[in-house]
């Protein structure tokens, strides 16, 4: 059996981490918008070559189940994310989906990955760095030989 990996799009969502007594109640705030987004170092394409040089895709040959018949079998994890102001990678957690749907092995492989990620530069909301929630979807191909 062979596994590739298959990146799927990301959404994004912004999140100050202000400690601004202005906001009420000290809560965060979260923003519909931003004005900068949090970046990784090389951008989107490094962002890629960073996953797909770093996930071990042979949890796939364990875990993912080719239907008898079939040649092919997907696997979906959709991970979460915090990109502090500091541009650490926080709070990386598999959807309740992936969770209930994916081997326990294939989602703890892609929650690695994420939470291992180097650095980012923080997202920015007039003028300061903020937190930054992000979700990006890793898609496990498995295909035998």
């Amino acid at each position: 059996m062979m596994v590739g990996v298959l990146l799927v799009g990301s959404g994004l969502m912004a999140q100050s981490n202000s400690s601004d007594t202005s906001q009420k109640n000290n809560h965060d705030y979260v923003f519909k918008t931003i004005q900068i987004e949090a970046e990784f170092p090389g951008g989107l394409a490094g962002w890629r070559k960073y996953l797909e040089e770093n996930l071990n895709t042979s949890i796939g040959d364990k875990y993912i189940n080719i239907p008898k018949g079939k040649k092919r079998a997907k696997a979906t994890v959709t991970v979460n994310f915090l990109i502090d102001k500091e541009g650490n990678i926080t709070e990386a957690s598999a959807d309740s989906l992936s969770i209930a749907t994916v081997h326990k092995k294939v989602v703890e492989e892609a929650v690695r990955v994420i939470k291992e990620g180097p650095k980012w530069k923080p997202a920015m909301q007039d003028g300061k760095y903020v937190a930054y929630r992000q979700r990006q979807t890793i898609t496990f191909v498995a295909t035998k030989d």
